[in-house]
């Protein structure tokens, strides 16, 4: 002897509650839940079991091929009917193209939804002649189905910002294993086959640029239902997606916060706690610090000359000039209008250890070279990076710089940018422009002034 569970409904933007009356009088036993928005419709699909979805079309207009796929994702076996008024029937007629099983026109008659939403007999069926001892079936998939991917996500997003979704992996695992094995393998990463005794699956998890992010990889002991395994790691996927997108967008919003606007180079800000992080790694480590700072010469010129938008690109280009002559580890930051700052260490650490006491040659030799040959390319009248400026304006854009070395010149960050500033002002300025000085420098660790 057999029977049909009853239905269980989920009515999606119903806000008049049109639908949910015209469900009760069609299923009276059926058990209706009700969302407004797409979004909650999926945290819904994915916290409990549905034999039906409802979803008005008006809630997909923005974009309904995605949200249907989405939709249809997340519903595994239930049945996805789209409901409109008449005026939205051929949109809605569309989406059974994107993975909907049906449409009606709301208001819908009873029987149309009887004969829609109605769990087939050959759906989930009861076997009331069972013995009344028999030892239910173990449902491997159960600690997967009652997750709580709220709790889950939400802590690995502020515990680990920008690495939520491995560390929301590992999380899951933990809670899981050992019977299940659930893991993100990075791309290229080898990942194991099925056996006669465990099923592998995988579905591949993207960011929310569309980017592969990795691949999940279940594994669970035979037998399993496959088919039902399957659609629970889409919808645990489906929720590590949207992690991803959180994810992408703050980096994108910490990136906003510590750079330039107009140059793309860090920000004064940013260089401010740079600084002050190396200095104290440079304390541990024994490794020295410079710290480079010029400005454009005359730069208020350009401006009223060429106007505000020539001299906007002069400062974009001039950075730009700077990152290429120095290394990948330094850091160039523009400070404030025309003032850039560049700080010069040691990734590989200290070729010598010193030991306190300020030798002959304590300035590294690297930076100096970096500097200097960016001064020079800059007055290179055959350089045509400048070329906007006109034949008037080529070849004339010169700067002038101070640098200060840590530990030799100053200990903190402050210091040391006071120092470098000094000597940017009171050595290469007073000295006659177009030229580095350094601090407690003699005539001959000036660089181009005799140029």
């Amino acid at each position: 002897m057999v029977r049909l569970t009853n239905e269980h409904i989920l009515v999606i933007g119903d806000r008049e509650r049109r639908m949910q009356t015209s469900v009760a009088s069609a299923l009276p036993a059926a058990s209706v839940t009700s969302v407004q928005s797409v979004f909650d419709a999926l945290a819904e699909l994915h916290a409990g079991v549905y034999s039906g979805v409802l979803v008005n079309v008006e809630p997909l207009e923005s974009r309904p091929d995605a949200a249907t796929r989405a939709l249809r994702e997340a519903s595994g076996e239930a049945r996805l009917v789209v409901y409109s008024d008449p005026a939205h029937e051929p949109l809605s007629r569309t989406l059974i193209d994107h993975g909907a099983d049906d449409y009606v026109i709301a208001p819908a008659e009873p029987r149309d939804l009887q004969q829609l939403l109605t769990i087939p007999a050959s759906r989930e069926p009861v076997d009331l002649d069972a013995p009344v001892d028999a030892a239910p079936a173990v449902d491997l998939l159960q600690p997967l189905r009652e997750l709580p991917m709220t709790d889950i996500v939400l802590g690995a997003m502020l515990e680990h910002p920008q690495q939520a979704i491995r560390h929301a992996v590992q999380a899951i695992h933990e809670r899981v294993a050992p019977a299940i094995q659930f893991s993100l393998a990075a791309a290229g990463e080898p990942i194991p086959a099925s056996t006669d005794e465990r099923a592998v699956l995988t579905h591949e998890l993207r960011n929310g640029d569309s980017r592969p992010a990795g691949t999940l990889v279940l594994e669970l002991p035979r037998p399993i239902d496959e088919q039902a395994a399957q659609q629970t790691l889409g919808r645990i996927a489906q929720v590590l997606g949207k992690v991803g997108q959180i994810d992408e967008r703050q980096a994108r919003l910490q990136k906003l916060a510590i750079t330039d606007d107009l140059t793309g180079v860090y920000n004064a800000r940013y260089f401010k706690h740079f600084l002050t992080r190396i200095l104290e790694k440079a304390k541990t480590r024994r490794f020295p610090v410079t710290l480079f700072l010029f400005d454009i010469d005359n730069f208020k010129k350009y401006n009223d000359t060429f106007g505000h938008g020539v001299g906007d690109e002069i400062l974009k280009q001039t950075s730009s000039l700077m990152k290429r002559c120095s290394r990948d580890h330094d850091l160039v930051a523009r400070i404030s209008g025309d003032e850039f700052a560049v700080v010069f260490w040691e990734k590989e650490g200290p070729r010598q250890v010193f030991d306190g006491a300020q030798p002959s040659g304590r300035l590294p030799s690297t930076p100096l070279i970096i500097a200097d040959r960016f001064r020079k390319l800059l007055g290179n009248k055959d350089f045509a990076e400048f070329s906007l400026l006109g034949p008037s304006g080529k070849g004339v854009l010169t700067i002038s710089g101070g640098m200060a070395v840590y530990p030799y010149d100053a200990q903190t960050a402050d210091d040391l940018i006071d120092a470098a500033d000094k000597a940017l002002m009171f050595g290469a300025k007073k000295g006659g422009k177009n030229s580095i000085y350094l601090v407690g420098g003699d005539e001959d660790a000036a660089r181009g002034a005799s140029d």
